[in-house]
């Protein structure tokens, strides 16, 4: 539980509210949260505590100043008292988005997990495009074992907050169990271009290597909606059926098997039939992203960054020894041209009824 939480709020102390940019009373009360911030970088939470206790002494009305003492309490797995020190914050709706999320997983820590869905759904009533809080309601949803619940809140925060990357991670992963993997695939990507250089990106390139393997070797177990049926009969097809539709037209070049150089060719001839099918009706930045780096000369060294390792880190070795300036080059030109999603990104229907169905008792 402790990992869990250290994973969900480690990110809260570095905000866009940061304390150089924060209109401090005095010096003195600046310094003081400088070194909290400090003492927790080094893992150092009970020397936090003490910083930020004193802080408040000195500053009773500053609220990031209880905020912040509540996370440093819910390390310290004190979750009661970390709930009541920003609970005041709360009915004085003096509460910032990060608060309410600190105080939920305090709540959830005490298997509080009614009273902690009310606290974020007063939250987004106050921040409806609070990616953070849609991402918060999820966790809920999904701790009372209702995944349709819970995709539908990470869509809803995407739609209205598409810069926060964790619940594509997390879209991905409940989409991975169900029928769909091309959200999967898509929303992995995208987690893994805000989330580059971590474990859990790591992770997600496997999953979405799988992904793709999943659709192109087993068939079977991907839910075809009728998506030639509707476009035989002159209909539109949603954003999922077109790329569906793109993949099922290409799917020769993956006739023997599901590689990283097959996935080059299958992404490089998707961006020409893209371009010229789909492009207009379905912007799309990620995309209009691979149109760039294929532009630019880095096609092949972004899919070996994206699945070289996820399909056999040996030949991935053997790749970067043969081509000793790809990635070098590939990581500086991505430092200087970062992949962001736009809120015009998002084509899902949120159409969840039957997704779940199998999972489901009785």
């Amino acid at each position: 539980m402790l990992r869990r939480i250290f994973l969900l709020i480690a990110s809260v102390f570095v905000t866009a509210q940061s304390f150089g940019q924060y209109a401090w009373p005095s010096p003195e009360v600046e310094q003081l949260y400088k070194q909290a911030k400090d003492y927790l970088s080094r893992g150092g939470i009970n020397q936090a505590v003490v910083q930020l206790q004193q802080a408040i002494q000195l500053a009773p009305e500053v609220p990031i100043l209880y905020r912040d003492l509540a996370q440093a309490l819910t390390l310290q797995q004190k979750y009661s008292e970390a709930y009541k020190t920003v609970e005041p914050l709360i009915k004085d709706e003096k509460a910032d988005e990060l608060t309410y999320q600190i105080a939920s997983n305090a709540l959830l820590a005490q298997s509080e997990k009614k009273k902690a869905k009310n606290v974020v759904e007063k939250g987004l009533k106050r921040y409806p495009q609070s990616g953070i809080l849609y991402h918060e309601l999820s966790r809920i949803y999904e701790l009372n074992a209702d995944p349709e619940y819970a995709l539908d809140a990470l869509l809803q925060g995407i739609q209205v907050d598409p810069a926060y990357h964790m619940n594509y991670f997390e879209a991905a992963r409940i989409y991975n169990n169900t029928g769909r993997p091309v959200w999967t695939i898509l929303y992995g990507e995208i987690f893994c271009n805000l989330e580059r250089q971590t474990s859990r990106s790591q992770d997600m390139r496997k999953m979405v290597f799988d992904a793709y393997r999943r659709i192109f070797t087993e068939p079977q177990s991907v839910t075809t909606p009728s998506y030639g049926e509707r476009l035989n009969r002159g209909e539109e097809p949603t954003f999922e059926a077109a790329v569906m539709q793109t993949f099922n037209t290409l799917s020769p070049v993956m006739s023997d098997g599901v590689t990283t150089d097959n996935l080059v060719m299958l992404r490089t001839r998707f961006a020409m039939e893209w371009n010229t099918s789909f492009a207009d009706k379905f912007p799309f930045s990620l995309f209009a992203y691979h149109e760039q780096l294929l532009r630019e000369g880095e096609f092949d060294a972004y899919n070996q960054w994206m699945f070289g390792m996820a399909e056999n880190p040996k030949l991935y070795e053997t790749w970067t020894k043969f081509h000793t300036e790809a990635m070098p080059g590939f990581e500086q030109w991505i430092r200087t041209h970062p992949f962001k999603p736009l809120a015009a990104d998002f084509h899902n229907t949120k159409d969840l009824r039957n997704l779940f169905d199998k999972k489901k008792k009785g």
